[in-house]
């Protein structure tokens, strides 16, 4: 399939809703659209100077854009309209994820004055903060929110991942069998397995009712940057990263979850920041940070 081209590096991408269009996220601070077929660019929604993205879930139609001030505003993709805003949020943040089925905002941040400490905090659709705790230490180092909005998961640069109920901030389990960073992390569609992978090269399946490891599998040959989960759970795709050096050429893995084997595997030119499937699985599409984002056929 077409490889699409930009004018500026794109960070991060997402399907549309139909599935027809892929949204990059580029260093110009603008939004780009490209057909996805023809990989013909649509058309570009730019944000203002002081505005930046902290979110863009795939399939969702939706990015989420952080001001200088904090605030945050939800806001449909094809358009640039503004959809929900969140005005009193007001923290710097470092990383971000949005719920499409409950309209929450999770993002992590660090209180002033503290260079190790993190805090993850939970807005609601009000946008009243539900509550704020503790994140770990050394940073987060990705987020998700289950399909029904009710779990947020968050790994941490202290190797940990925690999960909390997002009604109140609950902590509802300490992973601590990993001795290593988790760096992303998606739960399947039907909401049963947390999918995590860092490090060590692994992907772990953690099911949801008792948060015990259900399986892993093996076979990244780099650690893993990204993670993206099909709509209908069959397949899972992975990218990596050299240890050595970010422009290191890496692989993309398509894995099958029925028979757990790699099925497919692709090649990208350095690190892997972004992997996204189209909301019928037919397309895989992945980022790495320079001008151009690569599509394959499923």
């Amino acid at each position: 399939m077409p490889g699409l081209t930009s004018d500026s590096d794109v960070q991060a991408i997402a399907f549309s809703k139909d599935g027809a269009a892929i949204a990059g996220m580029c260093s110009d601070n603008k939004v780009r659209l490209w057909d996805a077929r023809s990989g013909t660019l649509r058309h570009t929604v730019a944000l203002n100077a002081d505005e930046r993205l902290a979110a863009m879930p795939t399939g969702t139609g939706m990015i989420a854009v952080t001001a200088k001030d904090g605030a945050v505003e939800f806001r449909e993709l094809e358009t640039g309209h503004t959809s929900k805003k969140f005005p009193a949020v007001s923290r710097a943040s470092r990383r971000s994820t949005i719920s499409p089925s409950s309209m929450v905002l999770a993002r992590s941040t660090r209180e002033a004055g503290n260079s190790r400490d993190e805090v993850m905090r939970l807005w609601d659709p009000a946008g009243k903060e539900r509550f704020a705790v503790p994140a770990g230490i050394g940073g987060t180092s990705a987020l998700a929110v289950s399909p029904d909005g009710k779990l947020l998961a968050a790994g941490s640069y202290d190797t940990d991942v925690r999960i909390w109920n997002t009604r109140d901030g609950e902590l509802v389990r300490r992973i601590n069998e990993v001795l290593v960073a988790t760096f992303a992390m998606e739960f399947t569609p039907d909401g049963k397995f947390l999918v995590t992978g860092g490090v060590d090269r692994t992907l772990y399946f953690w099911d949801t009712q008792t948060w015990k490891l259900a399986r892993k599998l093996s076979g990244q040959p780099e650690m893993i940057s990204a993670i993206a989960i099909a709509a209908s759970g069959r397949h899972i795709a992975t990218g990596g990263f050299s240890e050595f050096t970010q422009e290191r050429p890496v692989k993309v893995l398509l894995w099958d979850t029925g028979s757990n084997a790699v099925v497919r595997s692709f090649d990208a030119p350095r690190i892997v920041q972004s992997l996204a499937f189209s909301p019928d699985g037919a397309m895989l599409a992945a980022s790495w940070g320079k001008k151009a984002v690569q599509v394959w056929s499923v």
